[in-house]
């Protein structure tokens, strides 16, 4: 009992002092899901900084390419305009780095992941391995739950309900196009495609076998056919 004890723990010790390059990527992505938040927040605060100053509807801060006219409308009232554009830096900082990161996470994801990547695109792969929290629990996962993972949520509000509520028929998946750009009916049926093609990509990609040109092209033939389907019941 106590030999078995002490390989328990020498494995367990082996397995927390291994390199995790799946994890260093996990924590790019949530680092960039950080950044994204604290621009969003930093975007709202510029926005009402300027409404709550000049009451004007006409005047706006949506973007950067709002910023000479706002600037402009600061010094006209004779305001101080160094606290804003201070500020307004900050907020630029904050869209390159967001750009930065994901350009990093991408270029390190088409690597890691070249056939998931491929057929969804590397930032999609990207997001789902972070839903599962590590490569090997990703490999693990059938088709179905690649399907919902991102959709957590109405998973448990559906299972709350004793059924009542219908199951997702997508998480994170809605964002490929060939999801988003379906009717709502048909949108479960591209997803599940996807889901499907995407569990084999995730194997052989922990396997280092090449697959995606022909995954690619079966998820491509399914596409046509539901836009085909949505189509005829257009007319």
């Amino acid at each position: 009992m106590r030999d078995r004890r002490k390989r328990f723990l020498k494995k367990l010790k082996s397995q927390l002092e291994e390199v995790s390059e799946d994890q260093y990527i996990i924590n790019s992505v949530r680092a960039y899901y950080d950044l994204k938040k604290v621009k969003a927040l930093f975007l709202e605060r510029l926005q009402e900084w300027i409404y709550n100053t000049f009451h004007d509807p006409k005047l706006k801060f949506k973007n950067l390419d709002d910023v000479p006219k706002v600037l402009e409308k600061i010094r006209e009232h004779g305001f101080d305009p160094k606290p804003f554009q201070e500020f307004l830096e900050a907020y630029k900082a904050l869209v390159e780095q967001e750009k930065a990161l994901k350009k990093h996470i991408e270029k390190n994801l088409e690597r890691m992941l070249p056939n998931a990547s491929y057929l969804v695109g590397p930032f999609i792969a990207g997001m789902l391995l972070e839903k599962a929290g590590s490569f090997k629990k990703l490999v693990s996962f059938p088709a179905s739950t690649i399907q919902v993972l991102g959709a957590e949520k109405a998973l448990f509000k559906h299972l709350r309900s004793n059924r009542k509520v219908k199951p997702p028929k997508h998480g994170i998946l809605f964002l490929h196009p060939y999801v988003h750009s379906l009717p709502r009916k048909l949108r479960g049926r591209m997803a599940r495609t996807l889901a499907s093609k995407l569990a084999i990509a995730f194997k052989a990609d922990y396997s280092k076998d090449d697959v995606k040109k022909r995954l690619k092209e079966k998820i491509d033939k399914r596409y046509q056919e539901l836009k085909s389907i949505s189509q005829q019941r257009s007319r």
